[in-house]
């Protein structure tokens, strides 16, 4: 298998989750297949202005204003064929637009995914099967701005996570299961698609599994590892078998508890300063410092809303107040 067939294995494999479904949107294109069909309509309206007029004047089809059947049974209708023509070309407009709006709405490919991808067309060790017609440049990286992927990420996530999705996985596998693996082969974590050496096998993060699993974490991330041809056999390699995946559900549970821990110890933390200090200017720059602080994490780890964040820094900010101003009475 190679060539296109190869490459299409690899994009439609259950183990590779999606991620390599990328292609072009050629959103230029699509703008000016929809200005022609517009202009091609305006020409068939003022066609259709001509013809009601000239209609109008004979008094035989004086009545194909307010009659349908009169206007669509006449000997001479031409009218309204070309009402026909009409609606054909605009069901045929209609369907561009909204072709073109879902293209244009469809993410953009995560720059992990599509390195991964380059490296798998590139080198020997992984694909090789780079192409060599007028496309052989479609997924390099000048031509990124048009490229959409078709791969579910799952749900809408906030700043931090979209962080932790994109770098952790690669930053995780170079810094760790890459030198362990060169230390003690595959027992950490094997790519998706290579063959089972035994049948207990410790993995840090979930195994590469096919789509139709229970996962519902809804992605993930890969990570591309040559494996030199001295080291299995031709029999062994799969065409997924030299990729890492790494699930995303375990990195939204990662971001799940840094956000939660974010959100209770910054209050808590707010609390514990105040506490030392005494003096009262003091006290209502740290009151200015943490609210700032607390607003910016919850644009960064959360997916609120702006008046949502408003009211939640105006309600932390109000704690504050009512601690200097008890602590204060207290004192006193």
């Amino acid at each position: 298998m190679e060539g296109y067939a190869k490459l299409a294995d690899l994009m439609g494999n259950d183990h590779t989750d999606g991620h390599f479904l990328i292609f072009q949107k050629f959103e230029a294109l699509s703008a000016q297949n929809l200005l022609y069909l517009q202009a091609e309509l305006i020409n068939l309206q003022e066609n259709l202005g001509f013809l009601t007029s000239r209609d109008v004047e004979d008094p035989e089809k004086s009545m194909f204003t307010r009659d349908w059947e009169a206007l669509s049974s006449a000997d001479d209708d031409s009218q309204w064929q070309k009402w026909l023509e009409i609606r054909r070309k605009l069901k045929e407009y209609y369907k561009a637009i909204a072709q073109h709006r879902m293209m244009t709405g469809l993410p953009a490919p995560s720059s992990c995914d599509l390195k991964v991808l380059q490296q798998w067309l590139e080198r020997p060790g992984l694909g090789n099967c780079a192409l060599v017609g007028a496309d052989s440049d479609v997924y390099e990286n000048h031509k990124q701005a048009g490229l959409v992927t078709l791969a579910a990420r799952g749900r809408e996530t906030d700043a931090m996570t979209r962080l932790l999705v994109n770098k952790l996985p690669e930053l995780y596998h170079w810094a760790i299961v890459k030198p362990i693996h060169r230390c003690w082969g595959w027992w950490l974590k094997k790519p998706v698609g290579f063959p089972d050496r035994a049948k207990s096998e410790v993995s840090v993060m979930e195994e590469g599994e096919p789509k139709n699993s229970q996962d519902t974490g809804g992605g993930s991330t890969t990570v591309a590892e040559p494996i030199s041809a001295s080291s299995q056999s031709n029999d062994d390699i799969n065409i997924e078998s030299d990729m890492f995946l790494y699930r995303d559900s375990q990195i939204y549970r990662i971001a799940t508890i840094l956000g939660t821990l974010l959100s209770s110890l910054i209050p808590i933390a707010a609390i514990i300063v105040l506490s030392f200090v005494k003096n009262m200017t003091a006290r209502l720059g740290i009151v200015s410092a943490f609210t700032a602080i607390f607003s910016v994490s919850l644009s960064l780890v959360t997916e609120g809303k702006r008046v949502e964040i408003f009211a939640a820094t105006a309600a932390f900010a109000s704690v504050q107040v009512v601690f200097i101003g008890s602590t204060n009475w207290n004192q006193g």
